[in-house]
């Protein structure tokens, strides 16, 4: 049987061990039977029921090694800090681009959808969710404003295969990640890379609005995955899960960094 969702997620050891490990249990015990969960591992081998498919990122992902052999290359012919971190920032956040061009370019699902492994399923998806997010667009996906770009939260990042426009999305990811684009930004973040696919309105993207908060009766914009749509995922985004024996930069442990 075809699934119908074709869930994916890359992880470093890291990651699998303090959080992964743990959080995509909760997928298998909350995923409807007919998504598909991919994981996508970057040197390790990771434990996991049955539903879970194992892939190992560097033998599908082959593109991506052009890409960190460039960033390589810039970090050891520069000096400048901020332009090393800039790469460094840029090389962390593109294993879950090359992942989701990867499972775009094969997937015989419906749907797609990127899940960040730091996100653990607390319920299972109300009936009809999928189609409900996406209400008939390519994508959907909350829009933020940061740092004075348009960028929107990948944490997770739902993709119809059925929508007529859906290869605009592959393209888009090719031109910024497997002909590095992306790098010409002064912030190449996944998340800026994809507010500008929404900023030239590439593709129909079902915006999902963030719930307004007050803090000291003023009013603040809540964090990633405030939308309702999203109450049965919880988000641990940030470096504050992350030891102090592990990199900012990197999100690894300081001495397994890749530069």
């Amino acid at each position: 049987m075809t699934a119908k969702v074709h869930v994916v997620t890359t992880l470093h050891t890291d990651g699998y061990n303090l959080y992964g490990k743990d959080f995509i249990k909760t997928w298998e015990l909350n995923f409807p039977s007919d998504w598909k969960i991919d994981y996508y591992t970057e040197g390790h081998t990771p434990e996991f029921g049955e539903r879970v498919n194992v892939l190992d990122f560097n033998e599908t992902c082959v593109e991506w090694q052009d890409y960190y052999k460039h960033i390589q290359h810039q970090v050891e012919t520069i000096t400048d800090k901020k332009q090393i971190n800039r790469y460094k920032k840029a090389l962390r956040w593109s294993f879950k681009m090359f992942t989701l061009l990867h499972a775009l370019k094969t997937s015989t699902s419906d749907y797609v959808m990127w899940l960040d492994a730091d996100v653990y399923a607390r319920a299972k998806p109300p009936t009809g969710w999928i189609e409900k997010i996406l209400n008939g667009q390519c994508v959907a996906g909350q829009v933020e404003n940061v740092k004075g770009f348009t960028h929107i939260e990948t944490g997770i990042l739902p993709i119809s295969m059925k929508h007529p426009e859906v290869n605009k999305v592959i393209n888009w990811i090719e031109k910024g990640y497997v002909h590095k684009e992306i790098l010409d930004l002064p912030k190449p973040w996944d998340g800026i890379w994809i507010g500008k696919m929404y900023d030239n309105k590439l593709v129909p993207i079902n915006v999902l609005k963030m719930l307004i908060l007050e803090k000291n009766n003023i009013p603040v914009t809540a964090k990633a995955f405030s939308n309702e749509a999203l109450n049965w995922l919880v988000h641990k985004v940030g470096d504050k899960k992350f030891g102090n024996e592990y990199s900012g930069r990197s999100g690894r442990s300081k001495g397994s960094e890749l530069i």
